[in-house]
């Protein structure tokens, strides 16, 4: 009774977050993605079937009795899926097994944003095929379920890595991390950051929050730069001006 009652708290909480009628259960990395859908696996008991919107994939999940059974399907071209979808999963068939944590993994490892939908259960396997408890699903593919999200910025770097084409992460005025050709960003990091963000606090007093701003005209050879500023994080990186829709997207789903 106590397990349902918690159900329920949930099922009516005000905090809860739905796009398009699918429910937000990780944004930004908090929680991380795989715990996220471990999470939603373990609290379903009665035979559902599961569609996980990863960023713009979607992956149908059978689940009962807090057991994933398998995938039965996957949107999308993606060749990683191909010997999984309508598998029952189980630990005597360890190849398929790693071949499932494989693809969730490859999704999961820089999604901005997680939904879920619970829809009708699909036919999958027969009905003594029980699949893999979720806290065997995290034993397997080696997940903590209870791990803390990663700092913004790591997320940030993390989900449009393949976006920049170099980037320079600061930590408390300290150079922590580089990729890519750094040396234009060094360079404006040497002698403009310290001083562009004076004027704009001058300027902009009560703006303290998290800012991605453009940086327009300032690599010669016509990159384009943007500095991001979350606390006492801050990346100075260059990017492919056709992404940067999508970099402002990833930048507000991390930071709320």
């Amino acid at each position: 009774m106590t397990a349902l009652a918690n159900k329920l708290s949930a099922l009516i909480a005000e905090d809860e977050v739905f796009v398009a009628g699918a429910r937000v259960i990780s944004q930004g990395g908090a929680p991380p993605a795989l715990a996220a859908i471990i999470n939603e696996i373990d609290d379903t008991v009665l035979e559902r079937t599961l569609v996980f919107g990863i960023d713009d994939v979607n992956v149908s999940m059978v689940v009962a009795g807090r057991r994933l059974r398998g995938i039965v399907d996957v949107s999308g071209n993606l060749p990683e899926a191909a010997n999984v979808v309508g598998q029952v999963l189980s630990r005597e068939d360890p190849a398929t097994m790693q071949a499932a944590g494989d693809l969730i993994t490859l999704l999961c490892v820089a999604a901005a944003r997680v939904t879920v939908r619970s829809l009708p259960p699909r036919p999958l396997g027969s009905g003594g095929q029980a699949g893999i408890s979720a806290a065997g699903l995290a034993e397997l593919w080696r997940i903590d379920v209870d791990a803390k999200p990663a700092p913004p910025m790591v997320r940030f770097l993390a989900a449009n890595a393949a976006s920049m084409t170099a980037h320079l992460y600061v930590t408390d005025n300290t150079v922590t991390e580089i990729s890519g050709d750094v040396s234009a960003l060094q360079t404006i990091w040497d002698d403009q950051a310290t001083s562009f963000r004076k004027r704009h606090k001058a300027l902009y007093a009560r703006q303290d929050g998290p800012l991605l701003i453009c940086l327009d005209g300032a690599l010669s050879n016509g990159r384009a730069v943007a500095l991001a500023i979350a606390g006492n994080e801050v990346c100075i990186f260059a990017y492919k001006a056709d992404r940067i829709g999508a970099i402002t997207t990833s930048w507000y789903a991390v930071n709320g």
